[in-house]
């Protein structure tokens, strides 16, 4: 039996956004900005450094994390008149702002943000499915509405995402294949420690009542569509191609990682979001090992392409 809808938060109506490149948030009272191995990665590569050059010259070790270092007024070292030189290639931390937890606690929260941010409040929708995947640690949402944009203002052509992936070899696809496979034993060997509960009222498949979006890497959609069923477990090109109307998952084995982490409720001992942040980054630097094209579609964009709805 389904759950009821969760309750719908004040931001219900969706928020706007658009970054203006100001600057702004990059500076003010002292703080964090959390970086991750492939930020420090991608950053190096903006600066046209070393990894081991840029982490002794920009990141500081705070307890078991790392942070960019800051200078003594507060601002970002990576802030130079007004403008961050590593823009393109920031930190995930910083391209999931301002949907961040403490901005969207209330009205008030993100209205004082937004004072000293002119790009909030303008440009880009973000319903609650964007916001959500945002909060998670995950910026593709973002990434993709200011990429779109900036398409539209230049009038530069999409690039032929299909093309790429059709382009990969199959040697390398078996090697990647199989890397994944490990990453997702890896995972499910991982998860008992946390005591999540599965309740398998298929809510979590259920995206049009309970305002869920499902996202999807180039990797984990090649291995869906050669390991799951051929057909369809329903008709409805709004659904995951293999929810059935038994409301249970068709192609368990061949799941996502978006599946295999989420749990409804809260727990004591692990956040479901966190543990999907720290696999994600996983999944991210796989795909780089192999030179794979990073595509995060959502999972009806991805079945409109390799198993759309037959009416």
């Amino acid at each position: 039996m389904p759950l009821p809808p969760p309750e719908r938060p004040w931001y219900a109506n969706g928020l706007k956004f658009r970054c203006t490149a100001c600057g702004k948030c990059c500076t003010g009272e002292p703080g964090y900005v959390w970086v991750r191995t492939d930020d420090v990665v991608r950053m190096a590569g903006a600066r046209g450094m070393t990894v081991e050059a840029f982490t002794a010259k920009f990141v500081r070790k705070v307890g078991d994390r790392l942070s960019l270092k800051e200078r003594h007024n507060g601002d970002c070292v990576m802030l130079e008149d007004g403008k961050c030189t590593v823009y393109g290639a920031k930190p995930t931390q910083c391209s999931t702002f301002p949907f961040w937890e403490g901005v969207l606690e209330s009205p008030q929260t993100w209205a004082e943000t937004a004072e000293k941010c002119p790009g909030m409040n303008h440009g880009d929708v973000y319903d609650v499915p964007d916001i959500d995947v945002l909060k998670g640690g995950v910026p593709e949402p973002l990434l993709a509405k200011q990429a779109a944009a900036r398409a539209r203002a230049t009038g530069a052509p999409a690039p032929d995402a299909r093309a790429e992936v059709e382009a990969v070899p199959e040697a390398t696809w078996a090697a990647a294949l199989a890397d994944l496979e490990a990453l997702y034993a890896a995972l499910d060997a991982e998860l008992p420690r946390y005591k999540f509960v599965c309740q398998g009222s298929g809510d979590c498949c259920d995206f049009e009542r309970f305002g869920r979006r499902l996202y999807v890497s180039t990797l984990e959609a090649e291995h869906f569509f050669r390991r799951s069923p051929p057909r369809r477990a329903n008709h409805d090109p709004k659904a995951c191609p293999a929810w059935g109307p038994d409301r249970l998952c068709h192609a368990r084995e061949a799941r996502f990682l978006g599946c295999r982490t989420f749990y409804c409720g809260t727990y004591r001992n692990g956040d479901p979001a966190e543990v999907h942040e720290r696999w994600y980054r996983r999944l991210k630097e796989l795909h780089a090992r192999h030179g794979l094209p990073w595509r995060y579609e959502l999972v009806t964009t991805w079945a409109k392409e390799r198993r759309p709805a037959q009416r």
